[in-house]
């Protein structure tokens, strides 16, 4: 839900507007299995209940004022309230004697993750176009408050699955400066360059994370002592907007302070031998990487493809620990996407051909133990959409037509090469999905 307005002239000024929404989005995902005899066990059927909601209030508001023909100011306000639910449930049922029970992989359902978590969110901005005797080069600088606070609320489903941990509570502020320099190069491309001192909050699910899977060996547990991460970039690009050719290209270099890195491998636990992960900061890292979006419109070449669109998007990094120069293993391999569209006239239906092929994961941190290396892999996915009506639409796809067998960096990172357990990670072979969508 939105409500939100235009304004003429506010208090003096050229133009403002402002908005108030509420939203709830939530994900209730339910999965029946049934497991056939085996010599080693009964037949089984497993329902299982994977449940998230986010439920978001906020307000902005927004002003502008022209200062002279060449200088632009904008300014505002941003406030917003969420709370974030997350729960996993199941049960299993012998199928030969009927007993149930709500064991699941060694976890006693239901279960949280983490616990019920209510962020709070500020920001204050205020930034300066100026485009100097209205010519081709334009100097943009901008500064920015946020405030940012969480607020765990550990129901009894938590506490009874998380005894031992203490959820942590945030309370962060940031000042963040940017400034940058446009370009304009002929009628379809401008260059530009920037540099911006960034602010990331702790991630609640990272800070309060209480995930323990028995079957698998593994507990992640919560850090007390996680800092915002704090950065200074520098980006380098070229975009693209014409009739045959859109996109962008760019380069970027970073450094961070107190990086906060996710699902590292602490190693087995003294006392119980269970892999322990926890996100923490690392003192100062490194990180470049170029990136590419460009879209064709194949209609420029013919007007017999007029509604044909060829899409490329690739993206790759390399990131460094700069305390003890070693690979960050946070960085994922490169990726590359190369697509095919089609949308009919009034885009009612849109059919897609993708291609994604995604490198080797060799550059790894040599001082993990039995540190994990990944093969590169390649996936070809059909999609289609039909707009039944303002409300109703209908997406189908056939994904992984290669019937390729991989496994997702971010899926396994932080594991060990000899883990056994590495093959319940592999994503699924050639599969289907249907999605119904309604919206009023």
């Amino acid at each position: 839900m939105v409500l939100d307005q235009s304004l003429d002239s506010p208090f003096g000024l050229d133009r403002g507007n402002w908005r108030v929404y509420w939203q709830r989005g939530e994900v209730d995902q339910f999965t029946d299995e049934e497991r056939r005899r085996s010599s080693r066990a009964a037949p089984l059927a497993i329902e299982r209940r994977f449940l998230y909601q986010d439920t978001i209030a906020g307000g902005e508001l927004a002003l502008a004022h022209t200062i002279a023909a060449d200088h632009r100011l904008v300014g505002g306000i941003e406030l917003s309230r969420s709370r974030v639910e997350e729960l996993r449930d199941g049960l299993q049922t012998d199928l030969d004697t009927g007993e149930s029970t709500n064991v699941l992989l060694g976890e006693t359902m239901p279960v949280r993750d983490f616990p019920i978590s209510e962020v709070s969110k500020a920001g204050l901005f205020l930034q300066d176009d100026w485009r100097p005797g209205q010519g081709p080069i334009g100097i943009i600088a901008a500064l920015r408050a946020d405030w940012y606070r969480l607020d765990p609320r550990p129901d009894d489903t938590y506490r009874e699955d998380n005894p031992a941990q203490v959820p942590v509570e945030l309370d962060t502020f940031s000042v963040s400066p940017r400034l940058g320099l446009t370009w304009r190069i002929g009628e379809t491309a401008t260059g530009f360059v920037q540099y911006a001192h960034g602010f990331r909050a702790p991630p609640f699910e990272d800070a309060n994370i209480g995930l323990d899977l028995p079957q698998f060996n593994v507990r992640a547990i919560p850090n007390q002592d996680l800092k915002p991460e704090r950065s200074d970039s520098v980006e380098l690009g070229l975009r693209l907007e014409d009739h045959a050719v859109s996109g962008s290209l760019s380069a970027w270099f970073g450094r961070y302070l107190d990086f906060i890195q996710t699902k590292v491998n602490l190693g087995p636990d003294p006392e119980t031998g269970v892999i322990l992960f926890q996100s923490q900061n690392l003192d100062r890292a490194e990180i470049w990487g170029v990136e590419a979006a460009l879209s064709f419109a194949l209609g420029a070449a013919s007007a017999r493809l007029d509604d044909w669109t060829l899409d490329f998007s690739a993206a790759y990094a390399h990131g460094d620990d700069a305390v003890r120069n070693v690979p960050l293993d946070s960085i994922e391999p490169t990726r590359a996407v190369l697509g095919l569209r089609y949308d009919a006239p009034g885009r009612r239906v849109r059919l897609g051909l993708f291609a994604t092929a995604v490198a080797a994961k060799r550059r790894v941190d040599p001082t993990t133990p039995d540190p994990l290396r990944l093969d590169g892999f390649f996936t070809l996915d059909a999609t289609a959409g039909w707009t039944l009506s303002e409300n109703w639409r209908v997406d189908a796809g056939v994904f992984n037509l290669t019937d390729a067998s991989y496994l997702e960096w971010a899926d396994v990172r932080g594991r060990p090469a000899g883990d056994p357990l590495l093959d319940y990670y592999r994503r699924p072979g050639r599969n289907w999905r249907l999605t119904v969508t309604a919206s009023w």
